[in-house]
């Protein structure tokens, strides 16, 4: 009743075509309620018989409206024919959100050249925000994005879980969230390296160095699926080597002054450290300093394959192995699925692709061709 009311009345924008707003107003009074009599429409909407015997019998000649038996109206074919066509054509992505966890590290950007790419290929406009590291600011970046439009949302979390309600709120608004590198929950797509893969890998090489005896130390990052998948993939490796313990665990924020900070910690509290895992190229580079700073050079490991792991490796220090993602392959099959998703319509969540890792070591980096 409210709604036929106000399409009669006169007081929203649709009325300033008011047979157009009561022919809708009919057609959404019957998909609701199903077949009507004229005089049920008229108690529902409020209309006089007159003006709406004139909508129907116009409705009738566009084979929108049907009438059967009893003088009843319901849907008609046009409206299936119309409902079909729109499946022909699925929502085009026209403009794609993309939201980072900051502007520092190398992987995010070359991330974004892979979705800048993908989506130029698909015609999309991309709006970028970058969090800085700050969960409540990605949160309302989140939001910001949703607000300005965008059709769906990449998202590279700076928490997993901590996102999920502003993700629940922009799936509701019918904006996909396509989670990227890490984990979101709620999130439709899911395109992620093989980071229980990438931590094993590394696990066992470093195992390997230190003749499987030793004590070491892990540079522990972000509340992030990917970080949590390394340090199962890494500890579960070492348990084939009941000679190595772990012996301190220190977390920064990915950035290679936050694993600085770290490794000094480790080291000073541990001066008999054998070797050294973190879960990212930028931290090892602050891991590196650290160690430079004390004198020290045990056995580094870490994810990633940056351009400064390659060189860092070749040079033959203590940086000796690194699991290499592909964040530029990331990205663009980050776009693919957000523009699979509008196509498809809805869809259970939960869908993820993993990508798997490449260890690099001074034997093969030659042959390897880094990223950033």
């Amino acid at each position: 009743m409210e709604r036929g009311a106000m399409a009669a009345g006169g007081s929203d924008d649709a009325s300033r075509v008011p047979a157009v707003s009561r022919a809708v107003s009919v057609l959404d009074d019957i998909a609701r309620n199903g077949p009507a009599t004229l005089a049920d429409l008229a108690r529902r909407l409020a209309l006089p018989k007159s003006s709406l015997l004139s909508i129907c019998q116009a409705l009738l000649a566009q084979r929108l409206l049907a009438q059967g038996s009893g003088g009843r109206y319901t849907l008609g074919l046009g409206v299936a024919e119309l409902a079909a066509a729109e499946l022909e054509h699925p929502p085009r992505l026209a403009v794609l959100g993309v939201s980072l966890p900051n502007a520092e590290n190398p992987f995010y950007a070359v991330e974004l050249d892979g979705i800048r790419q993908a989506a130029a290929e698909l015609g999309a406009q991309v709006v970028t925000r970058e969090a800085g590291g700050e969960v409540t600011r990605q949160i309302e970046q989140l939001r910001e994005l949703v607000r300005a439009g965008a059709d769906a949302v990449v998202l590279d979390a700076v928490h997993s879980t901590e996102v999920a309600g502003a993700v629940a709120e922009a799936e509701a608004a019918g904006v996909r969230v396509i989670a990227v590198n890490v984990g979101a929950e709620g999130a439709g797509v899911t395109v992620t390296t093989d980071n229980i893969q990438a931590g094993q890998s590394v696990g066992h090489y470093l195992a390997a160095l230190l003749g499987g005896h030793g004590e070491v130390g892990v540079v522990d990052g972000l509340h992030v699926t990917a970080v949590a998948d390394r340090i199962v993939g890494f500890v579960a490796a070492l348990r084939d080597y009941p000679g190595i313990r772990v012996v301190a665990r220190q977390r920064g924020d990915h950035s290679p002054r936050s694993g600085e900070r770290a490794a000094r910690r480790i080291l000073a509290a541990h001066p008999g450290l054998s070797g050294m895992f973190s879960v990212n190229d930028p931290m090892a580079e602050g891991a590196l300093a650290a160690m430079s700073e004390r004198s020290v050079s045990v056995p580094l490991v870490s994810v990633d394959g940056s351009a400064a792991a390659a060189a860092a490796i070749a040079a033959g220090g203590p940086w000796r192995a690194s699991a290499a993602q592909e964040p530029a392959r990331l990205g663009r099959l980050a776009v693919r699925y957000a523009a699979r998703l509008l196509s498809q319509g809805a869809r259970p969540p939960g869908p993820v692709r993993l990508l798997p890792t490449r260890l690099i070591t001074q034997a093969d980096v030659a042959d390897y061709e880094p990223w950033g």
